[in-house]
C-alpha cells in the first residue's frame, strides 16, 4: 500500500461506479479496486458502487441465478469484499451494490469515477452533492457495441478523463477531446506476485496465451498460429488461460487453466519461454506486462495499448494484428534463438520494473484533485 498523504492535504470522498460485480479476474476491475484500496489506505473515504448483474430475458435461469448470488454475496458478513476471491480489497473500502445504477443510488462526495462507457453516461447527470465527474478510460470500448457512435458520444462528454495509456489518449484526441480534459496515468504492477524467483530452473519449451470468446482478444488467430508453430517445434507445449470454459477449438494437445489466480499465472509465466498476446485491441495489456516481469519473452500484436511499453526487437517481437503466419514465425524464432530470447527477457524485465502502483496512485490522485478543483 502507498504511504499516507501529508496531514495538511484534505481527504477526498471518492465514489467509483462499476457496471457489475465480477467473480473472475478482470484487468479493468483490478485497476479500480487497486486505486480504491490504495486511496482508502491513504485516508480517503472510498465507496465502490456496483450494478447488480442482469443477464436478461434470453437466459432467464442464469439471470435468476446471478441475481440470487449477488444478493447472497451482498448479505454475507464482510459482504462483497470477502466474496472477491481473486483480489484482496482494503477493509476501508465501502463496497455496495445497486439493483440499477442511477445517480440517486450514489453517496454524497467530492468525486465520482466511472470507467465503462455505459456507467460513464451517468457522469453528466450528477448533482453537486455527488461531486465532480471523472472518466477513467481503460479501453476504446466499441467491441460488441451495435452503434459505436454511442461510445464516442460518451467519450466526448465535457468531463475530465484519465487514460491508462498514451495510445488511448491519442484515440481521445482523434475523436476531438481537448488536451485540457486528458491526463495519462499508466497502470502499475504487483511485483510481490509477478517477478522472477531465485530458483534457477530451465524453462520448458512452453508458450502461454490468454484466451477469450471476445473477438477483441484474437484467440482464433492465436490458435492458428500455435498449431502452425508446433508443426515446426514438435516438442512445443502450449498452455492457455482465461475465465471461460475450455474453448471447443482449443487443440487436444494443449493445456488450459480456467480462472487462474494471480499466483498461478505468475508460475505459468515463469515456466514459459514465450508469452503470446494476440489481441486486436488493448488499452494497456496486463498479461504482457506480467509475463515480462516473470521473465517470459513476449510476442505481441501491434494492438495499441501494449505499444506504450513494448518496442519491436528491443523488449518484444511485435507482429501485425490478425497475422497468424507472422505470429507463428515470431514464436518459433524466439524458441530457436536463445540469445535473442535472453536479450528480450532482460529488456522486458527492466521495462516491467518501472511499473509501480504507488507512483500510479499518486498520479491518479493528482488527476482527481485537478478535476475536483474545476469550477471551484
Amino acid at each position: 500500500m502507498v504511504e499516507r498523504e501529508s496531514l495538511t492535504t484534505s481527504p477526498l470522498r471518492i465514489t467509483f461506479i462499476l457496471n457489475c460485480f465480477v467473480r473472475a479476474p478482470s484487468g479493468g476491475f483490478r485497476v479500480v479496486y487497486e486505486y480504491a484500496s490504495r486511496l482508502a489506505e491513504m485516508g480517503h473515504q472510498v465507496t465502490v458502487v456496483h450494478e447488480q448483474w442482469r443477464e436478461g430475458a434470453r437466459r432467464p435461469f442464469k439471470h435468476v441465478y446471478e441475481v440470487v448470488r449477488d444478493q447472497w454475496h451482498r448479505g454475507r458478513p464482510g459482504g462483497l469484499s470477502k466474496s472477491l476471491r481473486w483480489m484482496s480489497i482494503s477493509p476501508k473500502v465501502r463496497m455496495t451494490m445497486a439493483r440499477r445504477l442511477s445517480v440517486s443510488r450514489l453517496p454524497d462526495g467530492d468525486l465520482v469515477v466511472a470507467t465503462y462507457w455505459t456507467t460513464a453516461r451517468l457522469l453528466t447527470e450528477l448533482a453537486p452533492r455527488h461531486g465532480k465527474p471523472v472518466h477513467l478510460v481503460q479501453l476504446y470500448e466499441i467491441w460488441g457495441v451495435e452503434d459505436p457512435s454511442e461510445v464516442d458520444n460518451v467519450l466526448l462528454q465535457d468531463v475530465p478523463k484519465v487514460a491508462v495509456s498514451n495510445h488511448l489518449a491519442g484515440t481521445l484526441r482523434k475523436l476531438g477531446v481537448p488536451d485540457t480534459q486528458i491526463a495519462v496515468v499508466p497502470n502499475g504492477l504487483d511485483h510481490q506476485v509477478f517477478h522472477v524467483t531465485d530458483r534457477v530452473t530451465p524453462r520448458e519449451v512452453l508458450v502461454s496465451v490468454l484466451l477469450s470468446d471476445s473477438a477483441q482478444k484474437g484467440s482464433k488467430t492465436a490458435i492458428d498460429a500455435l498449431i502452425a508453430a508446433r508443426e515446426t517445434v514438435s516438442n512445443l507445449t502450449v498452455v492457455g488461460f482465461g475465465t471461460m470454459s475450455r474453448p471447443r477449438d482449443w487443440p487436444r494437445w494443449a493445456h488450459y487453466l480456467r480462472a487462474a489466480s494471480g499466483r498461478e499465472l505468475a508460475d505459468l509465466y515463469r515456466s514459459s519461454q514465450v508469452y503470446l498476446c494476440s489481441s486486436a485491441s488493448e488499452g494497456w495489456g496486463f498479461p504482457v506486462a506480467e509475463a515480462m516481469a516473470c521473465g517470459a519473452a513476449v510476442v505481441t500484436t501491434s494492438n495499441g495499448g501494449v505499444e506504450d511499453f513494448c518496442s519491436n526487437e528491443r523488449n518484444a517481437l511485435i507482429v501485425p494484428v490478425g497475422d497468424a503466419t507472422a505470429m507463428a514465425a515470431a514464436v518459433v524464432r524466439l524458441i530457436q534463438d536463445e540469445q535473442l530470447r535472453a536479450r528480450l527477457v532482460q529488456a522486458g524485465r527492466e521495462t516491467a520494473s518501472e511499473m509501480d502502483w504507488s507512483r500510479s496512485t499518486y498520479m491518479f490522485l493528482a488527476a482527481l484533485r485537478s478535476a475536483a478543483s474545476v469550477g471551484g
